[in-house]
């Protein structure tokens, strides 16, 4: 078991824990000094030692810290961290366990530490062993019961894959035919800009220059400090403080720079759409496809852009539509059947399988 703490990093001062004698009630005697009650001679507890208000601190001059308490098995007697045997029976200390370390309590500058309050802190023990121990034993009987629902679960899930992705084959008829064509078209635009200056783009114009604010900086703004107070185990425990640099917001200022560019920008594309009876044809969009037009409102062409589809009907009567290359659109006719898998649960056409019959 290992109850080593960190080292105190920084300054730090070491003071007595406080504990009460649980065998004739003598209050606030001194952890590493009175290691037996002086009223009475019973045994020190180390687990009824807890931090003294700050009025009731008593400092240890020249403390080394080795290590927390080592209780004796065999007398319950405390012994210093590197002893090898118990002081008060001899018995030999190898395996025996260590005072508690490690549990501390702090607060913001300023602010005044009282003394901690031990019977909370032990019904708050107990009641966390409590829980602990209730936890094991209902994770125990739980086990089964969760293994259970996780199966279940798990086959649930399968079940919902499986439902969404089963597919059956069904016959379809092609019983109509669509096509659409389109002919993307992009126009020259006037669009406003921002940018620190000299980052503007190269064609930018109608500039004007601002002075204003750019961005934020963060700077040092102090320090926020909390003391920190914790148990080494030995009986004492180290108080010491903790700072962090404060930082605040400024603003930046600079020269920004509005301007006006000259861009291309997307509008609604020309479309075109029919079915067998009409000659799949491009829109006519009325642009010069020779010009090297780049004033404010030249239009030009982008992407052209064309999808076959046709309109199946199962023999169910379920209606379907799939798109397909236009090569098996222009040779497909009214009545031409076809084999597709269908989504059994959302009755969804799987069109990549889509084949001739």
């Amino acid at each position: 078991m290992d109850n080593s703490i960190e080292s105190p990093s920084g300054d730090s001062k070491t003071y007595e824990m406080l504990w009460d004698c649980k065998f004739c009630g003598s209050k606030k005697l001194l952890g590493k000094t009175h290691r037996f009650c002086p009223n009475c001679g019973g045994q020190q507890d180390p687990s009824w030692r807890y931090f003294p208000a700050d009025n009731e601190k008593v400092a240890v001059q020249d403390h080394v810290y080795v290590g927390a308490d080592i209780i004796c098995k065999a007398c319950q007697a405390l012994n210093g961290a590197k002893c090898e045997y118990c002081g008060n029976c001899g018995a030999a200390l190898s395996d025996a366990a260590h005072a508690q370390a490690g549990a501390s309590r702090i607060h913001d500058e300023g602010q005044a530490f009282a003394a901690e309050d031990l019977k909370q802190r032990q019904l708050a023990d107990r009641a966390a062993h409590f829980a602990a121990t209730q936890s094991g034993t209902a994770s125990q009987k739980q086990g089964s019961k969760l293994k259970f629902i996780a199966l279940g679960i798990i086959a649930v899930i399968g079940l919902i894959i499986f439902a969404f992705t089963r597919t059956q084959t069904t016959t379809v008829t092609t019983t109509d035919f669509k096509w659409e064509r389109s002919v993307g078209i992009e126009v020259m635009q006037a669009i406003s800009g921002k940018a620190e200056c000299g980052h503007q783009p190269g064609d930018a114009y109608n500039i004007s220059q601002h002075y204003e604010q750019i961005g934020t900086r963060q700077v040092p703004d102090g320090e926020s400090c909390q003391t920190i107070q914790v148990n080494q185990g030995d009986g004492t425990f180290r108080e010491q403080q903790q700072c962090h640099t404060k930082y605040r917001s400024e603003p930046v200022m600079g020269d920004m720079c509005r301007y006006i560019v000259n861009r291309w920008m997307g509008i609604n594309p020309m479309v075109t759409s029919g079915n067998k009876a009409t000659t799949p044809y491009w829109p006519s969009t009325g642009i010069s496809q020779g010009s090297s037009c780049f004033a404010l409102g030249c239009k030009r062409e982008t992407q052209h852009n064309e999808r076959y589809y046709l309109v199946l009907n199962a023999d169910d009567g379920h209606p379907y539509e799939c798109t397909v290359a236009h090569d098996v659109w222009d040779r497909s006719e009214i009545g031409s059947r076809f084999s597709i898998k269908i989504g059994s649960l959302l009755k969804t056409p799987k069109c990549d399988t889509l084949a001739a019959k």
